[in-house]
């Protein structure tokens, strides 16, 4: 009997085992009966009974989904490892699974990958787009897999690697990479392979990535830009912590001069900036740049002055720090330090400004100036506060303090304020003080006070607002105001 022909004999499960326990009994009075003729009989019993296994399992309701709806349930899954134990349900489940490549499109790359495992993985991906995420995997015999895969790769993704493992990994699949749109780089300064920290990669890396978009690169130490070339690159992020080199300007001015199809870029630099070999006066254009924010440890905007972005909607030249509170005195711009910020920066009108501060164990004071054409300039201070107690908050509390009496002096030595119609103060804080209150309440009034008339007045600043009501009406010269939820807004005569 054939057992594979059970769905065609119209016969029930009961009439198969029935017809299965006839055959025992046949071959077993059969005169030419051998153990092989047992073991033949086991076997095809064994597989007559996983058949009848997975047509029951076949009527199960979750199974008799389409194939495109089961295999959504992976995808929910939230661990790796959990593709694999749902593929172990059942057998029909493991075929539908195996069958839909894109479940296993993420490939990774830990340190303990096996050959198997990722000859495995490959297999069951064809010919479908891959995510790698490579953990310092360098192993020539893993890369001798992933090499005839490049074509596939998608995108590659470095957390925690070392520029020797990033640069053998580029070598190692060197040619088109046509799908790759996102890499995104995470290198640690010390490298076992060097005594002298990273070995330094040859030119160029992942140099067939003409289609990428999006490049992340966060770096201790040297940042190694001038091994990077993406021509249709539109998204860039870059973060550099180094304390004994410097960060060289010109790595980062030569890798914008050669991307003017940016759209999107952010950088932090929380190092020393060092501007050898940039010529005085280099302007870098970029003019396609919509968003871009440079946040730095020094004054004085070292690296904003060399770049041009006449598109952009939205400019925050940031200083940033990580270690200290000491930087605050140049941490905004005054009368002489707002002609370092040129021109194409600042917009022709200035019709708005917001004045935010943040302390919760951290501070932050921005300033941002808004123009009619939706133009947004952003300046200001982020200090990160590694320590803790009741101590740091007091010290906080006074530099906020600060903060605010530096931002409106700022503000109040802005070259271009003579048609600001409305003035924003947003203050998300954590309490402070009476004293401290009341001294940032004197800041305030003194920029109220220097800036005018106002059309619209938005004092979203809870703690501030005692003290500064009584003083409002003077200070502004405005008779109707009205207090509504947590905002203050002047009420134009016409609506009272």
């Amino acid at each position: 009997m054939d057992v594979h022909a059970y769905p065609g004999q119209g016969l029930s499960l009961s009439q198969l085992v029935f017809a299965l326990n006839k055959e025992v009994k046949r071959v077993a009075h059969h005169p030419s009966f051998t153990l092989d003729m047992v073991s033949q009989l086991d076997q095809g019993t064994s597989i007559a009974l996983a058949d009848i296994r997975e047509w029951r399992n076949s009527l199960v309701p979750v199974n008799r989904f389409p194939q495109e709806v089961l295999c959504l349930i992976p995808t929910h899954l939230p661990r790796e490892s959990d593709l694999n134990h749902a593929s172990s349900v059942c057998r029909h489940w493991r075929r539908t699974f195996n069958q839909h490549a894109i479940l296993w499109s993420e490939l990774n790359l830990a340190i303990k990958r096996t050959n198997l495992f990722v000859k495995t993985r490959l297999e069951r991906v064809k010919g479908a787009p891959l995510d790698i995420t490579a953990y310092r995997s360098g192993k020539p015999d893993i890369l001798a897999l992933i090499s005839p895969r490049a074509q596939q790769i998608r995108k590659l993704h470095f957390p925690n690697d070392f520029w020797s493992h990033i640069q053998t990994f580029s070598e190692a699949i060197n040619g088109p990479l046509p799908l790759l749109h996102s890499l995104r780089i995470n290198v640690v300064d010390y490298d076992p392979l060097d005594s002298d920290s990273a070995i330094r990669p040859s030119l160029p890396l992942f140099s067939g990535a003409v289609n990428l978009k999006e490049f992340r690169s966060n770096v201790e130490g040297v940042p190694y830009l001038n091994h990077f070339t993406f021509p249709s690159l539109t998204t860039f992020t870059l973060t550099a912590i180094t304390e004994e080199e410097t960060f060289p300007a010109s790595q980062l001015l030569d890798f914008f001069d050669a991307t003017p199809t940016l759209r999107t870029v952010q950088v932090t630099i929380n190092a020393e900036t060092s501007l050898e070999g940039v010529q005085p006066g280099r302007i870098v254009v970029l003019p396609n740049v919509e968003r871009l924010a440079i946040a730095e440890k020094e004054p004085g905007y070292k690296i904003a002055t060399y770049i041009s972005c006449p598109s952009a909607k939205h400019v925050s030249l940031i200083r940033e720090d990580i270690y200290s509170l000491a930087v605050l005195p140049d941490a905004f711009p005054t009368s002489v330090t707002w002609n370092a910020i040129p021109p194409w920066y600042m917009a022709n009108q200035i019709d708005e400004v917001v004045l935010e501060s943040i302390i919760s164990y951290n501070l932050s004071c921005t300033i941002s100036f808004l123009s009619p054409r939706s133009a947004t300039l952003e300046v200001g201070y982020r200090m990160i506060q590694t320590e803790d107690g009741d101590e740091v908050e007091l010290i906080l509390g006074w530099e906020y303090v600060d903060a605010l009496h530096k931002a409106s002096e700022a503000i109040q030595s802005h070259p271009r304020l003579a048609n600001v119609k409305r003035l924003r103060i947003q203050d998300l804080r954590s309490p402070i003080d009476p004293d401290q209150l009341r001294r940032a309440a004197g800041v305030i009034g003194r920029l109220f006070k220097s800036m005018g008339p106002l059309e619209d007045l938005v004092l979203d600043a809870s703690d501030l607002r005692p003290y500064l009501r009584n003083s409002l009406t003077r200070v502004l010269r405005t008779p109707l105001w009205s207090l509504q939820r947590h905002n203050m807004r002047r009420a134009y005569p016409s609506e009272a």
